[in-house]
């Protein structure tokens, strides 16, 4: 259900804040695709060098840039203040889910820096069965070596006092309560919007940004070519497996970034996603205690004060949740799938030998 009219007036800025996992890429790849169109109706995209200003946010001190990485520097965030600036009475959608992390204080000063009483900001709360299996395969992705059960036990576990960084990652920016609650205590409730998201409405999110920007519908298209495609649950245990093995032969981080994240994780992303399901099933003893969040979420969302765009009833979990009766074997992936993995790593290691000039010609001196 949409409460109010969601236009914005003329040289609002639009700050979409994520959080993560929640359809953030789509949008962002979208808008970018449509900057000409965009332009044509008075609307500008602030972003960086990508489909989203990452660095900026970075550069700003927000959490979520690749580990080991190092702190852009401060001139990535002014250089974005800047681009927002000079674009004056046009409507300006600013989007990075690094937002969502942002604490109070780095809320105010992104407010702050895109003129407060210019700002609204936009976020999406997502199901949690739909967010949970999804954020544990971004840390497989990572490298994480833990079943979805193990990591479940960590991050379900909110009243253990000792501060854990997997429980803080997820809980942060997906405490709706909390979330809106940051945000605003900077711009108030009127200038706030949570889009409730329906995985079965793939329009949905498009198309409130299109009425908050006073875009034609269907102006910001899907582009499945560079959203960010999901493993399935037979793909993520692949690279689970092969985490494991990384580890046990003291990889560095850098050699698996490049032989994982850039040789089987990229193919992966290249081809349609295999049959299969998508997410590990549930345990019990987790899933009880999702519809308990889940029956709270409901009742944060209909009393938060905020203009709400969907139905936060679909929040609530469905009865038919996957759930396991015991241990949960991962399906095993197909040949094809396990094969194009092998050939990946190849042919990273390969073109790192042609970089380095060891090839078998040089060796034989031929």
């Amino acid at each position: 259900m949409t409460v109010q009219p969601l236009l914005l007036p003329p040289g609002a800025r639009l700050v979409h804040i994520g959080p993560h996992k929640t359809g953030s890429t789509a949008i962002q790849v979208a808008l970018q695709e449509a900057r000409t169109d965009l332009a044509a109706h008075g609307v500008h995209y602030a972003t960086g060098r990508r489909h989203r200003p990452d660095k900026a946010g970075w550069a700003l001190g927000l959490k979520g840039s690749p580990a080991g990485s190092t702190r852009p520097p401060r001139e990535r965030w002014d250089e974005l203040v800047q681009q927002v600036a000079e674009a004056g009475e046009q409507r300006v959608c600013i989007s990075n889910e690094d937002f969502g992390r942002a604490t109070k204080a780095q809320a105010e000063e992104i407010v702050t820096a895109f003129e407060p009483e210019r700002v609204h900001v936009v976020a999406v709360a997502r199901r949690l069965d739909r967010y949970l299996p999804s954020q544990w395969q971004e840390r497989v992705k990572a490298g994480d070596r833990r079943s979805f059960e193990d990591w479940l036990r960590v991050v379900m576990d909110r009243d253990n006092p000792e501060k854990n960084w997997d429980r803080h990652n997820v809980w942060f920016s997906h405490d709706v309560a909390r979330l809106v609650n940051r945000w605003v205590k900077v711009v108030g409730p009127e200038r706030f919007t949570l889009i409730v998201s329906d995985e079965s409405d793939r329009v949905l999110l498009p198309h409130t940004f299109e009425d908050l920007l006073g875009l034609p519908q269907d102006t910001l298209k899907s582009h499945p070519t560079r959203s960010n495609r999901g493993l399935s649950w037979a793909e993520t245990e692949l690279v689970r497996c092969v985490n494991e093995s990384v580890a046990e032969h003291g990889w560095s981080r850098p050699e698996r970034r490049r032989f994982v994240k850039q040789g089987v994780l990229k193919d992966m992303a290249s081809r349609p996603a295999p049959a299969g399901p998508k997410s590990p099933p549930f345990p019990a003893w987790a899933l009880d205690q999702l519809r308990e969040l889940s029956e709270r979420r409901v009742e944060q969302i209909q009393t938060s004060g905020v203009r709400i765009v969907g139905d936060p009833e679909s929040m609530r979990l469905p009865d038919d949740v996957p759930v396991a009766a015991g241990p949960a074997d991962a399906p095993g992936v197909s040949g094809d799938v396990a094969a194009a993995a092998v050939a990946a790593v190849i042919r990273v290691a390969l073109a790192q030998g042609d970089e380095s000039g060891d090839s078998a010609g040089d060796e034989d001196g031929d």
